[in-house]
């Protein structure tokens, strides 16, 4: 490589590109996003107005080398970050990104496994970052319902959800129906599905309150590609219908990588 590495504030490898590139997609729904990088590891967040946040978290663990100096921050075009990492297609790629500093771009740099002669690497123009909306969660324990489910089971209860719905109401409660999604479509249509606590499906279930919020249909959806590719995933609530998403999803070598969203509700059913 004609750079010396330690030119780089930041420096990382991963073995295989799939899963980085799946978790990527799952949170493309806005052109502009935030990259941080420190000790703890990679973020990219993505928002939607103030209603929907989607971060990316890979820790060091999840990388075959990690490397970077203080915490380093910037914006990117979410959608050149995407094309660069699909540009051999479903080919299998161990992937290295590099950023030297302030205005510097990203360096992607994609080796394809098919063919050891070949590389190809991209320059991401960075640009100023914008500090990503705090959302915390972090109340009182008895003002929390946690729950933890199977990725699949739950994916597959999404899918069958009404797809013309507009609105979706979220019950999670220490009596039945447990844990409850309402789907609320066109002419007031209602479409529900139930889970008990007992379900095969249900990890862990810590309800100590009957939570009940709406949230638009668009902003549940935007989580589907997510949820499609998680193995487990975190539910959790607040008194004020916060609505958090925690998904693990699993790489090629089990590492795991963490895709978070935050959604906002609806207030009394009106935006």
């Amino acid at each position: 490589m004609e750079d010396h590495l330690e030119d780089y504030k930041f420096v990382s490898r991963l073995d295989h590109v799939k899963t980085f590139n799946a978790a990527i997609k799952s949170i493309c729904f806005n052109d502009y996003a935030m990259l941080q990088v420190s000790d703890e590891g990679l973020r990219i967040t993505v928002e939607q107005g103030r209603s929907i946040q989607a971060t990316l978290f890979m820790p060091p663990a999840a990388f075959t080398e990690f490397h970077v100096q203080d915490f380093q921050s910037f914006g990117l075009k979410m959608n050149a970050l995407s094309e660069c990492l699909n540009l051999f297609g479903t080919a299998d790629c161990s992937v290295r990104m590099l950023y030297k500093d302030q205005g510097d771009p990203l360096k992607i740099i994609l080796y394809p496994y098919d063919d050891e002669d070949v590389s190809t690497e991209c320059a991401i123009k960075t640009m100023d970052s914008e500090e990503p909306i705090e959302y915390d969660l972090n109340l009182k324990d008895s003002d929390l319902n946690t729950i933890f489910v199977r990725g699949p089971n739950l994916s597959k209860i999404f899918h069958e959800l009404e797809k013309s719905a507009e609105e979706f109401e979220f019950i999670t409660s220490p009596d039945r129906p447990h844990f409850k999604i309402t789907t609320i479509g066109i002419m007031q249509a209602v479409f529900s599905v139930e889970v008990a606590k007992t379900s095969p499906m249900m990890m862990m279930f810590n309800c100590p309150q009957t939570l009940v919020a709406r949230y638009k249909s668009q902003q549940i959806r935007l989580t589907n590609k997510a949820m499609q590719a998680a193995t487990k995933v975190s539910i959790k609530t607040n008194t004020l219908g916060l609505l958090e998403l925690h998904l693990v999803m699993q790489g090629e070598g089990q590492e795991e990588i963490f895709v978070q969203f935050y959604v906002v509700p609806l207030l009394n059913g009106i935006d």
